[in-house]
C-alpha cells in the first residue's frame, strides 16, 4: 500500500510557476471561449412542421388496406390446412404391398 501511494504523489500534477507569456495568453483566450460558451443560449435549429392529421381517406388506399386485411386470415388458414395435411400424411402407415424404399420397413 506505501508504494501506491508513494506513485500517486510522485505523479501529482503541479501546475506550472513560471509560465510563459504566450502561454498565458493562450489559456486566458481558452478561458474566455469557454466563459462566453457557457453564457450564451443554446440555440436548436427549428424543428420541421409536421403535417397535420387529416381525417380524409382516400378510397383507394382503403380498397387496398382492406383487401390485405381480408386476404391475410385466408393465407393463414390455408397454409395451416397444408401443414395439417402434410403431417397426417407423413403419419400414415405406408400401404400394403409396398416396400419401403430404405428397406427398414417391411409391409
Amino acid at each position: 500500500m506505501s508504494g501506491e501511494a508513494e506513485n500517486h504523489a510522485k505523479t501529482a500534477i503541479v501546475p506550472v510557476q513560471n509560465a510563459s507569456l504566450a502561454e498565458q495568453v493562450a489559456t486566458a483566450a481558452v478561458l474566455e471561449d469557454m466563459q462566453k460558451a457557457s453564457l450564451q443560449p443554446l440555440q436548436a435549429a427549428p424543428a420541421p412542421a409536421a403535417a397535420p392529421f387529416s381525417w380524409d381517406l382516400d378510397p383507394r388506399e382503403m380498397l387496398k388496406l382492406t383487401s390485405e386485411v381480408m386476404t391475410l386470415p385466408m393465407v393463414f388458414w390455408s397454409t395451416g390446412l397444408s401443414l395439417a395435411y402434410s403431417l397426417w400424411l407423413s403419419s400414415l402407415p405406408p400401404a400394403g404391398g409396398t416396400t419401403d424404399p430404405i428397406g427398414q420397413r417391411a409391409a
